[in-house]
């Protein structure tokens, strides 16, 4: 037996060298093949998945060039909303702001119309009334499962904003918070805010506010309003409104504000960007406004002419005022008198823009569709039973007293209504009000008075103060010492006698 195991051990050896030598049985090769092919749809599986992500990632990523399309959007419609006493026209679907449902709808409409984002107005993060901010989270949630954007309209008149130190905590939630989700509108990577009457605050109070919430300028500020010098601030311009009364040419308007933004990007030696407004017409004349006209839509072609303008002036992008600003008249979304013509011209005229068509450009026809004809009640007209100061421009100053020495209250926004309490013959262009439980004087050239005013009171106005200049005028000249007294020569002071 001891002769017998090595040969047994040898024999053993030489098996295991011939399995190791030869093919595999046909068993263990199907399954090496069959474990080859499973890994290689793992690995494709994975590619495909992966490069899903990247060209989803770049498709949501909008760049400097991507020609947008955006719509300012609002939300604080509830169920007293619409009637025909507040608005000109009624949603074909009525709904309120905070209903989701209504929120997922008016986002596929705007999809489908080529709208790449909402400008959604916003008062800031506080105030127990405050709606803006819980359905402005709820947007951006609809937003994510749509793969649509949403972008803010800050709302520097919001009455939840009590100075710039309000709008500083307000921006810095904006930017550290909203921003941040993923259906928030980024170009370039960066979050986009619009700015509604920025002019409210200086230049300087704007550049303390962005050096505190944004000081690497990592977001993009778009001004609004006339007064370009805000770009010193602000990464670039657009206009709300663009359909005034008297009208304004819309081609000559859109060319000037382009030439003023391109000659604002020289100036601060970086890209300002133009954002070009369209609009279908106006009609705020429900909202009790002094100052309140419409602006026919003709059907849609003051709508169409707008969108000519616009592309005419070759702009970064282009809003839409509005998609649902239905006290002013400005809305696109479906309507009762209008069904979907407007979100039809939009999908038409976007199509139009992003094609890098011109403006004189003649899109696909769309069949002008005739407009419901609705019975609109005018509303009834209330009386004025005592004298009231109706504000007629964009911004009034309240002041302590009559005249522009005296020091600013408060800032009145248009078609503010103030009981008129008094006037002095001395000033007869100004008129004493009441506002918030204090008494203040506004200029009479920027109201329309209406009413008994010939009940209003005689009062004396508080005289004006002396402004800082004029106290340091003052005290120079105190410091001034007083001339020395010059004594005669005595041959000269006989003279003098004589």
């Amino acid at each position: 037996m001891t002769q017998q195991e090595p040969t047994q051990t040898t024999h053993e050896f030489r098996v295991v060298q011939h399995d190791a030598n030869t093919e595999p049985p046909p068993i263990r090769l199907f399954w090496r093949i069959l474990y080859t092919l499973l890994l290689l749809a793992l690995l494709v599986l994975l590619g495909l998945w992966s490069s899903g992500r990247i060209v989803g990632a770049a498709a949501n990523a909008q760049q400097s060039g991507t020609p947008l399309v955006l719509a300012f959007y609002y939300t604080w419609f509830d169920e007293n909303t619409w009637n025909y006493a507040t608005v000109p026209d009624l949603p074909a679907a009525q709904y309120v702001s905070r209903d989701r449902g209504a929120m997922g709808r008016q986002i596929e409409q705007a999809q489908r119309a080529g709208i790449d984002a909402f400008l959604v107005a916003w008062y800031g993060p506080n105030g127990d009334s405050n709606q803006t901010e819980p359905n402005l989270a709820a947007l951006l949630d609809e937003a994510a499962v749509r793969n649509f954007r949403i972008g803010i309209l800050f709302e520097t008149t919001s009455p939840f904003l009590n100075g710039t130190g309000d709008a500083t905590v307000a921006l810095a939630h904006a930017l550290n918070v909203h921003a941040n989700h993923p259906a928030f509108l980024r170009v370039d990577g960066r979050p986009v805010i619009f700015f509604w009457r920025p002019t409210l605050w200086s230049v300087d109070s704007w550049r303390a506010i962005r050096d505190q919430v944004d000081p690497a300028r990592s977001a993009i500020w778009i001004a609004e309003g006339v007064d370009m010098s805000y770009q010193a601030v602000f990464d670039g311009h657009h206009l709300y409104s663009n359909t005034w009364s008297p009208p304004a040419d819309l081609g000559y308007t859109n060319e000037k504000f382009a030439r003023w933004t391109a000659a604002a990007s020289q100036q601060y030696g970086t890209h300002k960007r133009w954002v070009a407004t369209v609009m279908p017409g106006y009609d705020d004349t429900r909202t009790g406004r002094g100052n309140a006209f419409a602006r026919d839509r003709e059907g849609g072609a003051y709508y169409e002419r707008s969108w000519q303008a616009a592309i005419a002036s070759a702009p970064d992008w282009i809003v839409i005022t509005s998609f649902n600003e239905w006290p002013e008249g400005t809305y696109i979304e479906p309507s009762v008198a209008y069904g979907e013509r407007y979100l039809q011209l939009t999908a038409q005229w976007s199509a139009v823009y992003k094609s890098g068509g011109g403006g004189t450009a003649a899109a696909a026809s769309i069949a002008p569709e005739a407009p419901v004809v609705v019975a609109v009640p005018l509303p009834t007209a209330t009386p004025v039973s005592e004298p009231t100061a109706f504000v007629t421009v964009d911004l009034l100053n309240l002041r302590e007293g009559p005249s522009t020495d005296h020091t600013i209250l408060a800032q009145m926004a248009q078609g503010a209504a103030l009981p008129i309490t008094g006037r002095d013959q001395a000033w007869p262009d100004w008129w004493q009000v009441s506002y918030g439980g204090t008494s203040g004087w506004v200029y009479g050239p920027m109201v329309t008075a209406a009413g008994p005013l010939e009940q209003v009171a005689a009062v004396v106005a508080p005289s004006a103060p002396v402004s800082a200049a004029e106290i340091e005028r003052m005290r120079a000249r105190l410091a001034v010492p007083p001339v020395p007294s010059i004594r005669l020569p005595q041959w000269l002071g006989g003279l003098a006698e004589k």
